[in-house]
């Protein structure tokens, strides 16, 4: 006697729900790993961004450096300002030449005085979420609102002015040895980039 054999000639519904199911876990943890990658490559890169134009406005501020081509001014110092404050930006930072020498940045956020070299807008929703005085001992005191870092020539030493809420400014005191501002991205990740007053730059 003479068997045939039943071949499947095809997935059954049941087999074609579960692999869709399978596929559809797998997509989901790529596009979830891609996302959390593209976020963190994102923060990383304004880090980086943040580092090297500090160390930019540190090489212009120990060298000599014309402010803008035919202004014949080479003894301003060059800087960063950060500010929280309602006149600044969380998404923004402003790279300036401190022409009076104050240490301070004297211009406003659009950028459309004498000291302002550039306004560096934040993007992919990243944003500037603390400002913290680096403390020798002791906690940090992220209550700061506004910071300014320069470097004058011939020092490597960076000069840091802070600014309450109030927009008070004030130096480093004995206890105080750099800035750290921290940031965030749009999903929580943190980065950090600190200055401090020996010229350092640390991002982390």
């Amino acid at each position: 006697m003479l068997y045939r054999s039943k071949k499947s000639l095809g997935f059954t519904l049941i087999e074609l729900l579960v692999s869709i199911s399978i596929v559809s876990v797998i997509l989901t943890v790529v596009v979830l790993n891609q996302s959390t990658y593209t976020d963190g490559a994102a923060l990383t890169n304004l880090a980086d961004e943040i580092s090297s134009t500090i160390s930019q406005a540190q090489a212009y501020g120990i060298g000599v450096k014309e402010v803008s081509a035919g202004s014949s001014e080479f003894n301003a110092s060059y800087g960063l300002a950060f500010s929280l404050l309602g006149s600044g930006s969380n998404t923004a930072y402003i790279y300036f030449a401190d022409l009076n020498g104050d240490r301070i940045y004297t211009g406003n956020w659009s950028c459309d005085t004498a000291e302002c070299l550039s306004r560096v807008n934040i993007t992919r929703g990243n944003v500037i979420d603390k400002i913290c005085a680096v403390k020798i001992s002791g906690t940090d005191n992220c209550n700061i609102s506004r910071a300014d870092v320069s470097f004058a020539r011939p020092s490597t030493e960076a000069q840091i002015v802070l600014f309450n809420s109030g927009g008070a400014p004030s130096f480093l005191n004995n206890n105080e040895k750099g800035v750290r501002f921290e940031l965030r991205s749009p999903r929580g990740s943190m980065r950090s980039v600190t200055i401090y007053t020996t010229g350092q730059i640390s991002t982390q």
